[in-house]
Formats: structure tokens, C-alpha cells, sequence
């Protein structure tokens, strides 16, 4: 197998992750689960690009793009940006990014 299938093969095989917001409960008291993929470079590339190369802009972009629920469909669409940059709690906000990123431990759901 070439070196170029091996890392394919490694990416496909990544599992959906969810990042678990304690802040955000729901009515019930339960946390928002957020799942997501690994970010690719193309998509890192693209939200870099979006924010203006404005880091904690991207942060907001990476919960837009790449937010999912347990069905597998956006939380969040472009018209959330503005509310999630200004209202809301920028250290919260900063962290479940960076998880969705892939820069922090989280759990792991295994594929269908």
C-alpha cells in the first residue's frame, strides 16, 4: 500500500467525535453533545479564509461548519456567527472549538 493510501485510509477510519458543553443545557438540564469530524487542511484552510485569518473568528466558523447533532445535521448555520461571536462566553466558546479542532481529548463515537 503507497504511503498516500495508508493516510487516506487512516483519515476515513477517524470515528465522529463529540465534545460535551456542560454550559449549554437544555430545559431537562442535560449538556449539549457536539458531534463532528476531523477538520481536513482544505477545511481549515477555507474557515481561516472566511474569518479574515482572524483566529477567534474561526473559532465561531468551526462551530457553524462543522457542528453536528447526533443525527449527523448542522446545530448552527452562517446566521449564527454574529450571535456566537458577541453572546457568547468567549472562554466556553474557544474551548469546544479547539476540541472540535482536535486539539483536546474528547469521546469518541465509534462508526455505523
Amino acid at each position: 500500500m503507497k504511503a498516500i493510501e495508508r493516510a487516506v485510509s487512516h483519515f476515513e477510519d477517524q470515528d465522529v467525535r463529540v465534545t460535551i458543553v456542560d454550559e449549554w443545557k437544555d430545559e431537562h438540564g442535560n449538556p449539549l453533545k457536539i458531534y463532528s469530524k476531523p477538520l481536513t487542511l482544505a477545511e481549515t484552510s477555507k474557515l481561516y479564509k472566511m474569518s479574515q485569518q482572524d483566529d477567534l473568528k474561526m473559532m465561531a466558523m468551526v462551530l457553524v461548519y462543522k457542528a453536528l447533532d447526533e443525527s449527523g445535521e448542522k446545530i448552527f448555520d452562517l446566521e449564527d456567527k454574529n450571535t456566537l461571536l458577541n453572546r457568547v462566553e468567549q472562554e466556553v466558546l474557544v474551548r469546544v472549538a479547539t476540541a472540535m479542532m482536535g486539539q483536546e481529548p474528547q469521546e469518541k463515537v465509534k462508526k455505523n
